[in-house]
């Protein structure tokens, strides 16, 4: 009878505890308007361009009062992360005219949602915005849309939405936008994103860093920061290709796919050097290659290491779109003695200056 009176007694002890605990977490206190002033007025006394709320509990109500405050005018960086920040208090920054010097602005881990971003996208005072973090609300698609036909956030260079709820049309509406012309740099991880969404993300993140090397005059190490074929597809549908003399895609994981691509786009006539060396390029993509026109400058081509039999070789000794070419390298792949006789026997690889090598 003892024990079982000291285990009840236990059981209900624990289950008040998690009440009370629940009951904290659920029901934050809200700072009064007069210690949120006298808070930032303090931390502005240090730095009155950058201020940073971090896990205070603001809700709306702070915000609105937040917005209001005539020392808020100086500020160019506002932080307000885990404020319980919702639509609101979004409404209430975005309408301030004390706010009209933010560069930055950061609400991660609060409860925004598609109302709360469009009020963003709507503020005349946030056209100067070079930053906006967004992580961990309830943005869905809508919102992303809001964002995406902002006129007012032109000058935006980064976006963060990573955590939120936006799927593959809120993605192409985003990288799409006519509006957001200068961004660099965009967060989308752990949303809603399908096959499509997720392509469409990679695809801008693939051209951000191509255009980084082209801002640099390095457009030659491009090879060193694409792989696969959707990132080749990346590269040659930019006008970046345009620039680039030397192509170095050696075990870029490639496929015939590339190898089309290649034949097929207008953008590399400058190109005089490609090394395809350890993918895997077949018959296929040999013979594409061989037909493309474009290529004609082309005075060094390195296929070794792929998976060209007979006939992709046949096509490249027949090639005239080749023709200029002074260095051929084909070892390592699938070439017998018919493939191996067409090259030695081509009558327009004229040019080589030393013999094809390498049939195994």
């Amino acid at each position: 009878m003892k024990i079982y009176f000291t285990h009840k007694l236990g059981t209900v002890f624990g289950l008040l505890c998690v009440f009370l605990f629940n009951l904290a977490v659920a029901a934050p206190t809200p700072w009064t308007e007069a210690e949120i002033h006298k808070y930032i007025e303090r931390k502005l006394k240090r730095n009155d361009r950058v201020l940073r709320l971090n896990g205070i509990y603001l809700g709306d109500a702070g915000a609105q009062a937040l917005a209001r405050f005539p020392i808020m005018e100086t500020v160019e960086e506002l932080v307000i992360y885990d404020g319980g920040l919702g639509d609101q208090g979004v409404q209430a920054l975005a309408g301030s005219d004390r706010l009209h010097r933010l560069t930055s602005l950061s609400l991660e881990t609060n409860h925004i949602t598609d109302e709360g971003a469009r009020f963003i996208a709507d503020a005349q005072n946030f056209e100067h915005l070079e930053v906006l973090n967004l992580h961990r609300n309830l943005i869905s698609d809508k919102g992303a849309k809001a964002l995406a036909d902002s006129k007012s956030l032109g000058k935006l260079k980064e976006l963060n939405l990573n955590y939120n709820r936006i799927g593959d049309e809120g993605a192409k509406q985003l990288f799409s936008s006519e509006y957001l012309k200068n961004i660099e740099k965009v967060g989308l991880a752990y949303n809603l994103l399908g096959q499509q969404g997720k392509e469409t993300y990679e695809r801008f993140n693939i051209l951000k860093r191509i255009e980084g090397l082209h801002k640099e005059s390095r457009m030659n190490e491009v090879g060193l920061i694409l792989h696969g074929d959707l990132a080749m597809s990346v590269l040659l549908n930019s006008t970046y290709a345009a620039d680039i003399i030397e192509l170095d895609l050696e075990r870029s994981g490639l496929t015939d796919a590339t190898a089309l691509a290649l034949a097929q786009t207008a953008n590399l006539k400058r190109l005089e050097s490609l090394n395809l060396s350890g993918n895997s390029i077949t018959d296929e993509g040999a013979r594409a290659l061989a037909q493309a026109t474009q290529l004609v400058n082309l005075k060094r081509l390195n296929l070794n290491f792929n998976l060209i039999g007979d006939k992709g070789a046949k096509a490249i000794a027949n090639s005239q779109s080749l023709a200029n070419l002074q260095s051929l390298k084909l070892g390592q792949n699938r070439i017998g003695g018919e493939g191996a006789r067409a090259l030695a026997e081509s009558k327009t690889l004229t040019r080589l200056q030393h013999p094809v090598f390498g049939f195994y």
